[in-house]
């Protein structure tokens, strides 16, 4: 069966840009490149893998949160917060 000249083109140029994003190959152990341009554009390390339906796959970013910005996120009225039953009475009235 031959196969057209523009699919080998695509085929030994990835990635490439198509209308509906870039073509990646996938490699014999299963590894998947993101483009360097795109790493840096999407600035996740952390990724979820999600199956969608006709075997498409979609990754989504997972953004780290750094601890120091949830700090004074919530105010509770406790005295001692290592009573963890009186600190989560506080929270539930809180929210």
């Amino acid at each position: 069966m031959a196969v057209p000249n523009q699919a080998l083109n695509i085929y030994h140029a990835l990635p490439v840009m198509v209308d509906m994003g870039t073509v990646v190959k996938m490699d014999r152990q299963g590894r998947i490149l993101i483009p360097a341009a795109v790493r840096r554009r999407i600035g996740a390390r952390l990724f979820v893998l999600e199956e969608g339906e006709g075997g498409e796959l979609r990754l989504k970013p997972i953004r780290e949160i750094r601890l120091t910005d949830l700090f004074d996120s919530i105010e509770v009225d406790v005295e001692d917060f290592t009573d963890t039953h009186e600190l989560r009475r506080a929270l539930a009235r809180e929210s």
